[in-house]
């Protein structure tokens, strides 16, 4: 029988139920009752499912990641399990739980870099017995309870108007130290104010209305 392997695929050739090789890309003939299951070895991204995961402090934070892998060894993929993709997304899970459950909930967000390389670390063992090379994993999203949220919201709106009502008490500060100021020196030199009466004085100007 033949078969033709395109150049990111490899064939696990199967002979009266064993393995008896690895095909590469080309063309391959192979006795009739023989098998060849093909596996595709370029890379690939995917997101596993969210979960919703406690934190040390119980709070329950919904996190999502986002994996890159390849197959690299096709036979091992093929006979290791009878679903690998479906192994590989189980332990990316539990390995995710694992980092999280060590976290307080406020810590978990700045942690994404942390996080992603504890579940890379976790999960490199079980993914090389399944025949695949993890290329990175990244925490994607990072979502708490909407009473977190909202609690946040409102911690962000009460500092920008602490943050105004301040800028609004200095304002008044320099404006009541500016007539302290005027009144000081007004007591200090009487003669200023007379001549500020003259200048106000000077400066007015009355229109006639033309006849």
């Amino acid at each position: 029988m033949k078969h033709t392997l395109m150049p990111w695929e490899r064939g696990v050739h199967f002979s009266k139920g064993s393995v008896v090789g690895e095909l590469g890309p080309g063309e391959h003939r192979t006795p009739r009752r023989d098998l060849v299951q093909r596996v595709d070895v370029r890379p690939r991204s995917h997101t596993p499912a969210w979960q919703d995961i406690p934190t040390a402090d119980g709070v329950l934070v919904r996190v999502t990641l986002v994996i890159t892998w390849s197959v690299t060894d096709a036979t091992a993929f093929v006979v290791t399990a009878p679903n690998p993709e479906h192994e590989l997304h189980l332990v990316f899970q539990l390995a995710l739980r694992s980092a999280v459950l060590g976290r307080a909930h406020d810590q978990v967000d700045p942690d994404r870099d942390t996080i992603a390389a504890e579940v890379l670390a976790a999960v490199q063992a079980r993914a090389a017995q399944l025949g695949v090379a993890v290329a990175s994993v990244a925490v994607r999203d990072v979502v708490m309870p909407a009473e977190l949220r909202k609690a946040a919201l409102a911690e962000i709106v009460a500092r920008a108007e602490a943050k105004a009502a301040l800028e609004r008490a200095r304002g008044e500060t320099a404006a009541m130290r500016s007539l302290l100021n005027a009144a000081r020196l007004a007591e200090d030199h009487p003669a200023l104010l007379r001549l500020r009466a003259l200048q106000s004085a000077q400066t007015v100007v009355v229109e006639q209305p033309s006849s």
